[in-house]
């Protein structure tokens, strides 16, 4: 295996995960995904010089999902889902699901800016340090802890507002 296959094949689930948080849909998220990995390939050879491969493609799959969410709203495809509750398809584990406390925060970070939910996505899913998400994300080291601050005090409001959790 080459440097560059290491490297995606290291990253490549959080790449879909990032892109899942900004897009919302799996289908979507993983056609950014495959949009970075296509792209990347005609540079593979300037990636693998790079110091941070990893938080380059972080950067890149964050951009790529932005850029297909804001044509999406657009057409006004996803504000339409975002405003409608789903009802289809309610079968016995989506209706477990969406009682369940991780289902209650995964809708309440879709409420937060896209940049407050990045960098709490990268954050706490992914474990990454605040120097890896400025990084990835092309902020300042300020202004990751400022999002990351108010995404979760936006999100620690909301599951109050909620009684999802208790003060």
């Amino acid at each position: 295996m080459d440097h560059y296959s290491s490297i995606i094949t290291s990253v490549r689930d959080r790449l879909y995960r990032l892109a899942l948080r900004v897009v919302n849909d799996a289908d979507e998220a993983e056609d950014v995904v495959q949009d970075v990995l296509v792209k990347s390939w005609k540079k593979r050879d300037q990636i693998v010089s790079l110091d941070n491969p990893p938080a380059w493609l972080m950067r890149m799959t964050k951009h790529q999902a932005i850029d297909r969410l804001r044509s999406a709203r657009v057409r006004g495809v996803r504000e339409t889902e975002a405003a409608a509750p789903d009802h289809d398809a309610q079968t016995p584990y989506r209706i477990t699901a969406a009682n369940d406390t991780l289902g209650h925060i995964h809708r309440l970070l879709q409420q937060l800016p896209p940049d407050q939910r990045t960098v709490l996505q990268l954050r706490e899913v992914e474990g990454m340090e605040y120097k890896e998400i400025a990084e990835a994300t092309n902020l300042s080291l300020s202004q990751v802890k400022t999002y990351l601050h108010r995404g979760r005090g936006k999100l620690r409001a909301l599951l109050l507002e909620q009684r999802i959790v208790e003060s």
